[in-house]
């Protein structure tokens, strides 16, 4: 496999970044908040804290993921499971794309807005919806931190329990996902961290991966 950290036929991915990917005016105001997990968790209550480690994507490693979509071509960039809105903020204030994070529990949206909003991420919206219920159309890029293992995990500490842990649940919302991305007109780009249980269709093609925390981020694209 290519490594996005080295020289790819497929991407070139050491090239400047292009006014699509260059930092939102004002981003000074937040740059703090910016520099590490600890910093940018202190927008969120005790609760959505303690369960960043776990859930949230890590700053770095979601500025880096927004990047890598938006130097592949993504412009219009749909989080599936955003939580806490940590991906999607990071990726509004680190790039010029526009994120859009669909999150099932009512209560994740709310917070992900205010987040949003006291950090100054315009381009970060949320939506309150069942993914599986979610049409793709309007999306080029798609970001997926293994969204759906809470459903089998027996170690991972829950959001809450208004989830049904079940081996059966688990695979329907994957299969989901996998049609919804089979259906997509190309070009579309797809960046996963730790996977997201299931197989990417087969007209993405894999064009690299790299280290990231305590996995890698892989990129695929389809292209017309």
């Amino acid at each position: 496999m290519s490594r996005l950290y080295t020289e790819s036929t497929h991407l070139d991915l050491r090239r400047p970044p292009d006014s699509s990917s260059a930092p939102p005016a004002g981003a000074d105001a937040v740059d703090e908040r910016l520099g590490s997990d600890v910093a940018f968790d202190g927008a969120y209550e005790r609760r959505i804290r303690a369960l960043s480690s776990q859930h949230w994507t890590p700053v770095a490693i979601a500025a880096r993921a927004a990047r890598l979509l938006t130097r592949a071509g993504a412009t219009r960039i749909l989080d599936v499971g955003s939580g806490a809105g940590k991906f999607c903020i990071v990726g509004a204030r680190a790039t010029g794309a526009a994120f859009v994070g669909v999150e099932r529990r009512a209560d994740l949206v709310a917070v992900a807005r205010r987040a949003a909003l006291e950090m100054g991420a315009a381009r970060a919206t949320f939506i309150h919806a069942n993914v599986e219920a979610l049409p793709f159309a309007g999306f080029d890029g798609f970001y997926l931190y293994n969204p759906f293992f809470e459903h089998i995990s027996r170690h991972l500490p829950l959001v809450d329990r208004t989830l049904e842990r079940s081996g059966r649940a688990h695979r329907r919302v994957v299969r989901s996902i996998e049609e919804k991305l089979g259906a997509l007109p190309a070009p579309a780009v797809v960046v996963t961290y730790h996977g997201f249980g299931g197989q990417l269709p087969p007209d993405f093609s894999h064009v690299g991966d790299e280290p990231a925390g305590n996995d890698r981020l892989e990129l695929w694209i389809k292209r017309p």
